[in-house]
């Protein structure tokens, strides 16, 4: 952006340009030392320095954050009571910066004079600007943005809210120790937040520090001394999962380029009930320490919901089936919000051996919108599922007990068209049944032929082992193929290993399936075994668990009232 001149100016102060222009005019502001000059005597000679008092910078910022509250926006009420008066601000913004009054003008000249000397007060004002001026749709300027929330290094979900105008960009950066973190964007829907920033050492290399920090320095007994994320409504009211009392329940995640993360949150996680969803809240980032640097990294990021909340639709369903196995799956409505087609389920307790279900989305020409098959999580493939978004699913076997609430489950797919008619088919639902499987495996004999043993119709060949030395530890790693059963789908994740000296390890599979044409199905994996024993004469390989398939037809039509 060039410098600025006096209409500019003029229309800064008066608060007559777009929110974008405004936003480029701050920012430019943050950094222009002549215009922060050129803005400072533009004031002086309009005549409201009338006591030609001399300005001291840390005396102000010192009043102003005195005065204002805790959560940014709660100044809003009071900057709509003034913006009622009609005041002309242009006059009046040095004198009511000086009795630290938060309006429009005032906050610009904060702006221009505090950030040179207080990197955390110029993300807080920062945080205040934008809720002065919030979003009131959907934003319309989306190419600055639309290529950070790509499906490759996000989700598909969030590539269509970016390109649909949902993801807002903040810009906020803080420096401090030589680090500097950028918040460039903010993604606020009714399913989720997903904030968008990245982190620079002094020369503008990108790090991730805080991805190593993750895994070899922070568990939950420890992260308060490193971060405090946390979503607050206008009320100052943190809005932490039930019977949560973690300072962090937000994701810190990495994005695949290597140069952002992401830190996100799921609603589903928040409120079993979608509609105490709050309009307005406030993003609390707190980070006191990256790898072995101690700092101060703090932003107070705005979130608008009511622009997403405005689009999102709710379809009431509220349909049961009853299983053959006296299981039942009440479809209780499905949400189509700007990232994500979502649908909840209510599940009865049952006898605990519900394993998920198999269902495809289509529309009134019989197109394929999206499918959902739990067998995904323990085999993965494109042909098992289509347009799932996995991070904000939840149930069957996509991890049920993170929800805060139980017999729940949540599935979420890519943006689906709302107006069109909607079908699912549910088409076979899962069972667990036991297992008894053992097949015990001498190293010599393995080493001659390969080993094939059955169980029930499951029959499995074990190819001869290799081993590799990891310090102090042997690993043993077998080749595994499989003939499942025709009524079997799977087996249980929880395969064990026992030597002869009786010493149990859990196995490492890393399994894959195939599906022949008669619909059995052939499975392959490789089994590995960590142990201290370095010369193991038998292994005993089990599993308890077995996974059937049930045929089942159940049609649910999920049609939006118009």
């Amino acid at each position: 952006m060039t410098c600025l001149d006096k209409d500019m100016l003029d229309a800064y102060l008066e608060d007559s340009l777009s929110l974008r222009d405004r936003q480029n005019v701050q920012n430019h502001l943050l950094t222009c030392s002549a215009c922060q000059r050129l803005f400072e005597q533009y004031l002086d000679e309009s005549g409201t320095l009338g006591e030609q008092e001399k300005w001291h910078t840390d005396a102000v910022i010192q009043q102003v954050m005195e005065k204002v509250p805790p959560h940014p926006l709660n100044v809003l009420r009071r900057i709509d009571r003034h913006r009622a008066q009609k005041i002309d601000w242009k006059k009046r913004s040095v004198a009511l910066m000086k009795k630290t009054t938060m309006a429009v003008a005032g906050l610009a000249v904060v702006v221009a004079l505090g950030t040179l000397v207080s990197p955390t007060f110029a993300s807080y004002v920062n945080g205040l600007f934008y809720a002065a001026n919030p979003l009131k749709g959907p934003y319309t300027d989306t190419e600055s943005v639309v290529s950070l929330y790509s499906e490759e290094q996000t989700d598909k979900g969030a590539l269509v809210a970016a390109e649909k105008g949902y993801v807002k960009p903040l810009n906020l950066k803080v420096t401090d120790q030589g680090l500097t973190m950028e918040m460039k964007a903010v993604l606020a829907d009714s399913a989720r937040i997903m904030v968008l920033g990245s982190l620079a050492d002094k020369e503008g290399k990108k790090l991730d520090t805080f991805w190593q920090d993750q895994f070899s320095r922070i568990s939950s007994e420890n992260v308060e001394e490193y971060r405090v994320i946390q979503l607050k409504d206008k009320n100052g009211r943190v809005l932490n999962p039930p019977n949560s009392k973690l300072p962090d329940s937000f994701r810190w995640m990495p994005l695949p380029n290597g140069e952002n993360f992401v830190i996100g949150r799921d609603f589903a996680e928040l409120f079993d009930d979608r509609s105490r969803l709050p309009d307005e809240a406030i993003l609390e980032v707190r980070v006191k320490q990256l790898g072995e640097t101690k700092g101060s990294w703090n932003f107070d990021i705005p979130i608008d919901l009511r622009p997403a909340k405005a689009a999102t639709k709710t379809v009431s369903v509220q349909q049961k089936l009853t299983t053959p196995q006296g299981e039942w799956i009440d479809l209780k409505e499905a949400r189509f919000s700007p990232s994500a087609a979502q649908l909840q389920f209510a599940v009865s307790e049952g006898t605990g051996r519900d394993k998920g279900v198999r269902y495809s989305l289509i529309d009134e020409q019989g197109t394929v919108l999206a499918s959902w098959d739990d067998l995904h999580v323990i085999y993965p493939g494109e042909e098992l599922s289509s347009n799932v978004i996995p991070g904000l699913s939840r149930g069957g076997m996509y991890n049920a007990g993170r929800l805060p609430y139980k017999n729940v489950w949540v599935h979420s797919f890519a943006p689906i068209d709302h107006t069109k008619k909607v079908t699912m088919k549910l088409d076979a639902v899962y069972t667990a049944e036991k297992a008894d499987f053992r097949a015990k495996l001498s190293i010599a004999e393995l080493d001659k032929k390969p080993v094939t043993v059955t169980e029930e119709g499951n029959t499995f060949t074990f190819t001869p082992v290799k081993k590799q030395e990891r310090g102090d530890d042997t690993i043993y790693i077998i080749d595994m193929e499989g003939t499942l059963a025709k009524d079997v789908v799977g087996v249980g994740k929880s395969w064990m290993a026992t030597d002869e000296k009786g010493e149990s390890n859990a196995l490492l599979l890393s399994p894959q399936i195939t599906i022949a044409e008669d619909g059995t199905r052939k499975l392959n994996a490789q089994i590995k075994i960590r142990t201290k024993n370095k010369d193991v004469k038998e292994f005993t390989i089990t599993y308890d668990e077995k996974i059937k398939q049930h045929d089942v037809k159940w049609e649910v039509p999920i049609q939006v009232e118009q």
